[in-house]
């Protein structure tokens, strides 16, 4: 065994970063959410009825069948309208649909629905929240929203708080020139 071998996750992940200036220590170490509150959702005749018309919504999405996906996903959302990830699955059909001010208002609901708890269903809004405000280029919200999604739990929420922060990109920058031998930051 070498001693390569013998480091841990993290001190690989290190060596990597140090290596390659563009990888994310996270992206070797933190690839699996980890929800601090998720709790199962009810399993009322409502709710079951509610998360099998969101399933055959997505399933008609995948298929490119966009506005049957959408009528399955408003039944959805009838059926148990306080389901919070029906709201996050309408959500991101419709911003497939590019109607983003509907998916924000479907998100909206969605974290009124979760304002108590830290839930998947409260990362996940977060995160689409998260990705509608950097596509409008309101950053600063967009990072308060990762930020949240972060700390409940989400990979991907820690990923894109990293990627925006602009003193690591900066100190990517600075070292990716060092590495190739630049004398100048730019």
């Amino acid at each position: 065994m070498s001693e390569l071998d013998k480091l841990s996750e993290r001190d690989r992940a290190v060596l990597k970063s140090i290596f390659d200036p563009t990888a994310i220590i996270g992206d070797v170490t933190d690839n699996e959410d980890n929800f601090e509150d998720d709790e199962p959702e009810p399993t009322t005749s409502d709710y079951l009825e509610s998360k099998t018309l969101s399933f055959r919504g997505a399933q008609l999405a995948e298929d490119g069948k966009l506005e049957e996906a959408l009528e399955e996903m408003n039944k959805a959302i009838a059926a148990a309208p306080e389901r919070a990830a029906a709201y996050n699955d309408r959500a991101q059909l419709l911003r497939l649909m590019r109607r983003d001010d509907e998916a924000m208002a479907d998100l909206d609901r969605a974290l009124q629905l979760t304002a108590d708890r830290r839930s998947r269903a409260r990362a996940l809004a977060l995160c689409q929240r998260g990705v509608l405000l950097r596509k409008r280029g309101a950053e600063e919200e967009a990072r308060a929203a990762f930020a949240e999604a972060a700390t409940i739990g989400s990979s991907f929420a820690k990923k894109q708080v990293v990627e925006m922060n602009p003193y690591a990109a900066l100190c990517n920058q600075m070292l990716s020139q060092v590495l190739r031998g630049d004398k100048e930051i730019k």
